[in-house]
């Protein structure tokens, strides 16, 4: 995906914008020699909104500042879903599950901190988790239900659930505790925090409206030695961040650039690098309240007529790929694609199948046109947001490959919101949107798939079905990774043969980032972490510790 988010890469913030799809951002610039960074500082992109910082480092507000996460505030761990959801130790080292998953034990890591030389201790945690359910707050990392948290030592956390929670692994996994003595009696909803006190590697240095200046601790408990000494942060504008970029006056960016291989890479192909892996999927949803969406036939058929590989060389050549069709990508979530499934691939229109399918249905070509039963010509609208001019343009070629099956698709450009209540309310023929993947597969399909979730988080096509329910609710009570694949091929198939929505293109999160004075960046032949600067406590920070100097030194 090209319209990828600027804010921690969660899965509450990450499903809104996957829904975007495609927002292609940048402009032409002329290549200008890189001067690259200071000897021991970086300048990156983190994607502020506006033409101004806001002074917000409240961890629990959905409001707070880009470098709240990660720089200041951490994760107790986290998950790299570019590794099929493999586990990555943080504030704490490791987890046990008891009582049938009824009960989560933490163990943290005893060197834990907080700026100010204090421990980070349980209490902490136990505070932090009772002071999100007390004040009702909702953090960009998640809530979850719970019956007790309890610290049984200064290092160890048990959290005990009313029925299984291996679910919320993710959730509690992003929790970012604070220091209970510096919260207690604080507002969560409204508290601004402007002199952060967290257990991150950074410090807030200097804030201005136009940047923000972050210092590495030489006191940080993970790393003695934190090789960027300093991160500063400017607001960087779409039109201008390419021209930043080749100017090396930004050396690390998030930002989703058209035909990014061509603008930036091949500028300085030694140094610019461009990396956007894939961390969900862009879906035709159709709506299976009406017809002829509530037909198998139909939309197997209009599955078959779509070119994946024209649409994932829109805009950004070489950065996407078709999507498999159980929805699952084989490359990052591979680990979890049934081995049936494995090459259950169709990059390129079949209209010989597909034909067959809407035959199966009742239709007929006549003259080019695919005509039903009725004697009128298969037709719908595909509803798009008004202000994401690259989507429509997206959609309409996808009209356009219909049309080549006898299809007559329409693009409908409307205001975010009238979108979001059609969705909501089944009032529409077809939406792209997009689905993004947790450390198991159950989130993306409990999204997708669940009859709860109809009209929302990525369940836009209102698809209803008993048999699914009961396979998430297997799914969601199984801690034991056999049980998980063995039920997630149940739901790829039910993917694969129902097509419940059209799997299209890879998402991807956009990272450009410079090498000429700093090395060890994340790659695809390395992807220890998601290369976005945005993308979360433990994707960035892991980045940050793992640079170094290109001189060596």
């Amino acid at each position: 995906m090209s319209g990828t988010p600027r804010t921690p890469l969660t899965r509450s913030v990450l499903i809104g914008t996957a829904a975007l799809a495609l927002a292609l951002t940048g402009c032409s610039a002329t290549p200008t020699a890189s001067k690259g960074g200071g000897s021991d500082s970086l300048t990156v992109n983190l994607g502020f909104a506006g033409t101004t910082i806001n002074r917000n480092f409240n961890p629990f507000s959905l409001k707070a500042t880009q470098g709240t996460f990660g720089f200041q505030y951490e994760s107790l761990f986290g998950f790299n879903i570019l590794q099929g959801g493999k586990f990555v130790p943080w504030l704490a080292t490791a987890y046990d599950w008891s009582d049938g998953g009824k009960k989560i034990t933490l163990h943290l890591d005893p060197r834990a901190n907080w700026s100010d030389g204090s421990k980070l201790t349980a209490a902490d945690v136990v505070f932090t988790v009772d002071y999100i359910r007390d004040q009702k707050l909702q953090p960009s990392s998640g809530t979850f239900a719970y019956k007790k948290a309890t610290a049984v030592d200064a290092h160890t956390v048990e959290i005990t659930f009313a029925k299984p929670a291996y679910s919320k692994l993710n959730v509690i996994g992003g929790l970012t505790p604070v220091p209970a003595k510096l919260w207690k009696g604080k507002n969560g909803a409204t508290y601004t925090n402007l002199d952060p006190v967290g257990s991150g590697a950074y410090t807030l240095r200097q804030y201005s409206a136009q940047q923000l200046t972050f210092e590495a601790r030489d006191d940080y408990w993970k790393q003695k030695d934190v090789p960027v000494k300093t991160v500063k942060a400017p607001v960087v504008a779409g039109s201008s961040e390419i021209g930043k970029l080749l100017r090396g006056d930004i050396q690390w960016s998030g930002g989703a650039i058209a035909d990014v291989k061509k603008q930036y890479v091949s500028a300085d192909p030694e140094n610019h690098h461009a990396w956007y892996p894939t961390y969900g999927g862009l879906f035709m949803f159709f709506n299976h309240t009406k017809a002829p969406f509530d037909d198998v036939h139909v939309r197997k058929g209009l599955s078959l007529a779509v070119d994946r590989s024209e649409l994932a060389r829109l805009g950004n050549p070489g950065m996407f790929n078709d999507l498999n069709l159980t929805g699952l990508d084989t490359k990052t979530q591979g680990k979890w694609v049934d081995a049936q499934y494995a090459d259950a691939d169709q990059p390129k229109p079949e209209p010989a199948a597909a034909y067959k399918e809407f035959e199966k249905s009742g239709y007929q070509k006549k003259g080019g046109r695919l005509v039903g039963p009725d004697g009128k010509q298969l037709s719908f609208t595909i509803i798009e947001v008004s202000d994401f001019g690259d989507s429509i343009q997206r959609d309409k070629v996808l009209a356009e490959q219909l049309k080549k099956a006898g299809v007559k698709v329409d693009v409908q450009a409307l205001p975010s919101g009238q979108v979001d209540q059609r969705r909501r309310e089944a009032k529409f023929d077809v939406v792209v949107g997009g689905a993004v993947y947790g450390n198991t597969p159950f989130s993306f399909f409990q999204d997708m798939l669940a009859s709860k979730n109809a009209g929302v988080w990525c369940n836009y096509g209102h698809y209803k079905s008993k048999k699914v329910d009961a396979l998430l609710a297997d799914l969601e009570g199984s801690g034991d990774e056999a049980t998980i694949k063995k039920t997630s091929a149940e739901l790829q198939k039910v993917m694969v043969d129902d097509v419940p929505a059209a799997p299209l293109i890879t998402i991807g999160a956009s990272a450009e980032y410079n090498s000429e004075h700093w090395t060890g960046w994340p790659d695809e032949q390395n992807p220890y972490a998601n290369p976005a600067p945005w993308s979360g406590t433990t994707n960035a920070m892991s980045i940050l510790l793992n640079l170094r100097p290109a001189n060596g030194k």
